[in-house]
C-alpha cells in the first residue's frame, strides 16, 4: 500500500474525509483498495451518487474483485437502489462468489416485492455465524411482507438467544405485535427499549406514541411524540402524527404547532418544510401555505420538491398560469418524476390539452410502469381524447367483478357471519372526525392494516376475500402489455386493509388507490335503504368519475348497488367514489389493496 493510500486511510479513520480525498488524488496507482476507500469516503460525506459512480467504474475495471462487488451491492441496498442492484446481479456468477452478495440480492428481491423468488433464494442460502444476523433479519422481513404475522412471531421465538436479545430483533417483534393489533404486548417491549438510549431512541418514542394512540390514550400519545421531537426535531412522521392527533381530537388551535416550534428554535430543513406544506394543503390553509412556500423557494431555490409544492399552492390561489410554468419546468428537469408529470397533466386536462397530457403521462409511465396514478390520469386523458386505449385500459365488463363472499366454515350463511363481524368492526370505529387524508366524508376509517390483526373473525373474512381474489385472477386474460394483466402471477397479498363506516350523509370522494394493484371492498353491512330499485342510487358505488371537477366532461361509466356479503374487485387505477348515503344505519365495508407477488 502506497504512503498516500496509507495517509488517506488514516485520515478516513479519523473522520477527516476531505483530507482523505486529497491524499487519494495524489496516488499514482489506482488499485481495488483505492477505489473502495474513495467510494467509502464519498459515502461518509453523504455523496452517495459519487460513491456509486466510483464503484460502477471500478467493477468494470476489476470485474472479478469480490470486495468491490460486495461493497457496491451493499451501497445499492443501503441507498434503497434495489432495482439497480438486481440489474447488476443479473450476472449470476456474482451470486456464487459470496453469501454477502447473495443476501444483498435477496434483500433487493424483497424490497421490490419479488417475494416468491426471494423465498426460493433464501431457502438455498445457508446461514453461517458471521452472517446469521442479516440472514434471520431478512427471513423476518420476508415473512412480514408475505403477511404471515403469526409466523413472524413463531420464527422470532425460534431464533438463537443472542439474536432474540438484540435491540433490533426486539424492536421488530414489537412492531409485529402492533401490526397484529396486540398493542399492550407491543407497548411493553417499546417501553423497555426506550430505556436503552441510542440512535433509535427518537423512533422508539415515536412508536410508543403511536401505540398509545392505538390504545386511545391520547395524552400519552402526545407526550411521547413530543419527546421524539425533542430528540430529533426534524423527525417528520412525529410532526405529521401530532397533526393527525390534533385533527382527530378537534384541537384546531394546536394544528401545525410542532412545525412552528421547530422552525423557531432550529434551522429550516427542506424536507420538514415540504411536510409542513403538505399538511397545510390537507387543512386547506392556502394563505398560510403560500406564505411558507414563498419563503421556502427563496431559502431553497434548487429544491425541486419545494418548487413543486409552491406551484400547486399557486394553483389553489387561482394563479394557474404561474403554476403551469413551474410544473412544466419541473417535468423538463425530472421527466422520471410521476408526481410532477401527473400534476402537469392535470392542468393540461383542465385546459382541454389532452394530447399534451397524454405525452407527459406516457413519458412518466416509462419510468414508473406500475404507478396507478399515472394510469388513472392516462385513462381520463384517453377518454376525453376519444382514444380507444381508454376502453383497453378500463374494460369494465372484463375487469370489474362483483362476487358473493364464500361463507366461512362454522357458519350457516354469510349473513350470520356478517352480523358477528359487524359487531366487531363497530367497536373499532372510535373516531368522530373525518379522516385527515382519506376519501371518507362524514364517516370513519380504522387505523392500521386491519387484516393483519390477530382475530378469528378477521382471519375468516380474509380467507373468503382471498378465495374471490384467486377466482378473479384466474379469469383474467393474458396481455403482457396491459398494466393489470402483465403483473398477474396468480400470487398476491393484501398490502393494506381497513374498515369504513359511512354515516347518514356520508360518501367517498372520487379517488384511486395509488398503493394498490387491485382494489377489493368487501361489503359487511348495507342498510335497507340501499336498493337496486332506487332511482337516486343512494350509497351506490360509482366508477369512472374523477376528482378533477370537470363538469360536463365527467363520466360515470358504471354504477353498482352492493349487497351485504359481496365483494367488488377492480383495478386500483379506476376512479371510484360513492353516492351520498341516506340512512340512519351505517354502511360498513372492509376494503383492501391487493398487490401481486412473484
Amino acid at each position: 500500500m502506497s504512503n498516500f493510500l496509507n495517509s488517506a486511510l488514516a485520515a478516513y479513520n479519523s473522520r477527516q474525509y476531505n483530507q482523505a480525498i486529497l491524499f487519494l488524488n495524489k496516488c499514482d496507482i489506482k488499485t481495488v483498495d483505492w477505489y473502495i476507500l474513495l467510494a467509502a469516503t464519498y459515502s461518509a460525506l453523504n455523496q452517495n451518487e459519487n460513491a456509486e459512480q466510483t464503484y460502477s467504474y471500478a467493477v468494470n475495471k476489476f470485474p472479478s474483485s469480490l470486495p468491490l462487488i460486495e461493497n457496491y451491492t451493499n451501497l445499492l441496498c443501503r441507498t434503497a437502489k434495489h432495482s439497480l442492484c438486481l440489474n447488476f446481479l443479473k450476472n449470476t456468477r456474482y451470486l456464487a462468489l459470496s453469501k454477502k452478495v447473495s443476501l444483498n440480492f435477496i434483500e433487493s428481491l424483497i424490497k421490490t416485492n419479488q417475494l416468491l423468488q426471494a423465498k426460493k433464494e433464501l431457502s438455498k442460502t445457508i446461514s453461517d455465524e458471521t452472517l446469521k444476523e442479516r440472514y434471520h433479519w431478512l427471513k423476518l422481513e420476508l415473512l412480514e411482507r408475505l403477511g404471515d404475522l403469526e409466523l413472524v412471531e413463531s420464527y422470532y421465538l425460534s431464533l438463537p438467544a443472542d439474536l432474540k436479545n438484540q435491540f433490533l430483533f426486539k424492536y421488530k417483534r414489537a412492531c409485529n405485535f402492533r401490526n397484529m393489533g396486540k398493542f399492550d404486548n407491543a407497548l411493553d417491549i417499546f417501553l423497555m427499549l426506550s430505556d436503552k438510549q441510542n440512535k433509535y431512541s427518537p423512533e422508539v418514542n415515536f412508536l410508543i406514541g403511536c401505540t398509545y394512540y392505538d390504545l386511545l390514550k391520547f395524552e400519552l400519545c402526545e407526550q411521547y411524540l413530543k419527546r421524539c421531537l425533542e430528540q430529533a426535531p426534524n423527525y417528520i412522521p412525529a410532526h405529521e402524527c401530532l397533526n393527525k392527533l390534533y385533527w382527530d381530537r378537534a384541537n384546531k388551535s394546536a394544528l401545525m404547532s410542532s412545525y412552528n416550534s421547530t422552525f423557531l428554535n432550529h434551522a429550516k430543513n427542506p424536507q420538514l418544510v415540504q411536510s409542513q406544506l403538505a399538511q397545510l394543503l390537507h387543512f386547506k390553509d392556502f394563505n398560510q401555505a403560500l406564505d411558507v412556500s414563498s419563503q421556502a423557494i427563496r431559502l431553497f431555490p434548487d429544491n425541486l420538491d419545494i418548487k413543486h409544492a409552491h406551484g400547486i399552492i399557486l394553483g389553489k390561489h387561482g394563479q394557474s398560469d404561474k403554476a403551469f410554468i413551474i410544473l412544466d419546468e419541473l417535468v423538463s428537469q425530472a421527466p422520471q418524476s410521476a408526481r410532477y408529470s401527473v400534476d402537469l397533466a392535470n392542468y393540461c386536462i383542465e385546459n382541454f390539452e389532452y394530447k399534451k397530457a397524454i405525452l407527459h403521462l406516457n413519458t412518466a409511465v416509462k419510468h414508473n410502469p406500475f404507478n396507478q396514478e399515472i394510469w388513472a390520469y392516462l385513462s381520463t386523458a384517453w377518454r376525453l381524447a376519444k382514444d380507444d386505449k381508454y376502453h383497453w385500459l378500463t374494460n369494465y365488463d372484463m375487469f370489474v367483478k362483483t362476487m358473493a363472499l364464500p361463507t366461512p366454515k362454522g357458519y350457516k350463511s354469510f349473513d350470520s357471519f356478517g352480523k358477528e363481524l359487524k359487531e366487531l368492526l363497530l367497536t373499532l370505529h372510535t373516531k368522530e372526525q373525518d379522516p385527515l387524508d382519506q376519501s371518507v366524508r362524514r364517516g370513519s376509517q380504522t387505523e392500521g392494516h386491519l387484516l393483519y390483526r390477530s382475530n378469528t373473525l378477521l382471519s375468516l373474512f380474509k380467507q373468503s376475500m382471498e378465495s374471490c381474489i384467486s377466482t378473479y385472477l384466474n379469469d383474467l386474460p393474458a396481455d403482457s402489455m396491459h398494466p393489470l394483466t402483465a403483473r398477474n402471477s396468480l400470487n398476491f397479498t393484501a398490502k393494506g386493509s381497513w374498515s369504513v363506516k359511512l354515516e347518514n350523509g356520508g360518501y367517498h370522494a372520487n379517488h384511486i388507490h395509488p398503493h394498490g394493484w387491485l382494489s377489493a371492498p368487501g361489503y359487511i353491512s348495507i342498510p335497507d335503504e340501499m336498493s337496486k330499485n332506487d332511482p337516486l342510487k343512494n350509497g351506490w358505488l360509482k366508477l369512472g368519475e374523477t376528482c378533477l371537477d370537470l363538469g360536463k366532461r365527467e363520466s360515470i361509466d358504471r354504477e353498482i348497488c352492493p349487497e351485504s356479503g359481496q365483494i367488488i374487485i377492480f383495478p386500483s387505477y379506476i376512479w371510484h367514489g360513492t353516492n351520498e348515503l341516506k340512512s340512519d344505519r351505517p354502511r360498513l365495508t372492509i376494503p383492501s389493496d391487493i398487490m401481486p407477488i412473484g
